[in-house]
């Protein structure tokens, strides 16, 4: 019986060294779109904004956000995909972003990491708010490991 509760323990052992941890912020984005009009209902855009990435309670804390992204639009709302770069200097990160037709909640991943962000690992989801005059706010939460 010992040895089964060893090997249990063993076992278990990897999936607690590589938990991540649970971050979450928001994005605020000053951004220029371009619109085409497809269909009667529909359309497509691309996007470029920069801002400020706010995520007090994690290892990000407030930094500059640049994000671009293209997608389509009609009756069942906005849907696309593109990528963000965070931070600047040597510590920055890269992730991308996609959400489904129909959806309002969309999912980021990151792709890579420089400086202290090196190996970095994570995704989770976000909710965008458009504002007027060309504002974006984004809610963001995931999960995130930092290489060692």
């Amino acid at each position: 019986m010992k040895r089964m509760t060893l090997a249990v323990i063993l076992m278990l052992f990897p999936l607690t060294a590589l938990a991540g941890e649970k971050v979450s912020g928001t994005n605020f984005l000053v951004s220029e779109t371009d619109n085409w009009q497809t269909g009667e209902n529909s359309g497509y855009w691309v996007f470029e904004g920069t801002g400020v990435s706010h995520s007090p309670d994690s290892v990000f804390g407030t930094e500059a956000i640049e994000c671009h992204g293209a997608g389509f639009w009609d009756e069942s709302g906005t849907w696309g995909e593109g990528i963000c770069l965070h931070g600047d200097g040597d510590d920055t990160r890269t992730s991308s972003w996609k959400r489904d037709q129909g959806k309002s909640v969309g999912h980021w991943k990151l792709l890579s990491g420089t400086g202290k962000y090196a190996g970095i690992a994570g995704q989770g989801t976000f909710r965008p708010t458009q504002l007027s005059g060309g504002r974006t706010v984004s809610e963001w939460e995931g999960e995130i490991t930092l290489a060692e």
